[in-house]
């Protein structure tokens, strides 16, 4: 059973997002046939959306990523170029964009390709996960996790006179003070990133 939730802004587009990891390395027919499936699983998330949400009114698309999350795409690949696509639309206007993920690890582990993607407009754009048992949205304030993200990589810049020992446990403990304050689904987000991202995240 789909969950039900109340909708407070309108999102316009509303995109979904799901994940082949192994789409490049698959024939063309392999291709054809798991990428049915993953559309008809886009197809239930969009259902379950509607139903939660209400009835999408503007913009609505489905795009499926190619290859593992930790991969870092390049600016001219297809899903930088569709994001950006997107994303110009909302320059100059009060537009917002939802993304909407099968699952935690549809989107991308890869720091720099989430700031391509989403940084130049993370204050108008809401990630919603459709994940877990049973299947629940869970919202991330994408401008909020690009400052923790921020917060993080200046506490690695510093260290001043401290010994190795008392600079990782303050920060340490001020680690633990930023993610105090975010919203729940985005700290949960945050995790899911740095377990699959691996060093990956430390290079902002």
């Amino acid at each position: 059973m789909c969950p039900s939730y109340a909708l407070s802004v309108a999102y316009d587009p509303v995109i979904f997002i799901a994940r082949n990891p192994y789409r490049q390395r698959n024939s063309n027919l392999e291709r054809s046939e798991s990428d049915q499936t993953i559309w008809a699983s886009l197809e239930y998330t969009k259902s379950c959306y509607e139903q939660a949400y209400g009835r999408i009114t503007g913009v609505c698309e489905f795009h499926i990523i190619s290859g593992p999350s930790s991969l870092h795409l390049s600016e001219d690949s297809d899903t930088a170029q569709f994001f950006s696509d997107h994303t110009s639309q909302l320059e100059n206007t009060n537009r917002r964009m939802m993304v909407v993920l099968n699952g935690w690890n549809s989107l991308t582990s890869d720091i720099g390709t989430f700031n391509m993607l989403f940084r130049e407009h993370a204050p108008q754009i809401t990630l919603r996960i459709f994940a877990d048992q049973p299947r629940s949205f869970y919202q991330v304030n994408v401008a909020q996790f690009f400052q923790l993200l921020d917060c993080i990589t200046q506490l690695n810049e510093m260290g001043g006179g401290a010994t190795e020992e008392e600079s990782r446990g303050d920060v340490t403990e001020l680690l633990r003070c930023i993610e105090a304050r975010l919203e729940y689904s985005t700290g949960l987000f945050y995790h899911y990133f740095v377990a699959g991202g691996g060093d990956s995240f430390n290079q902002i």
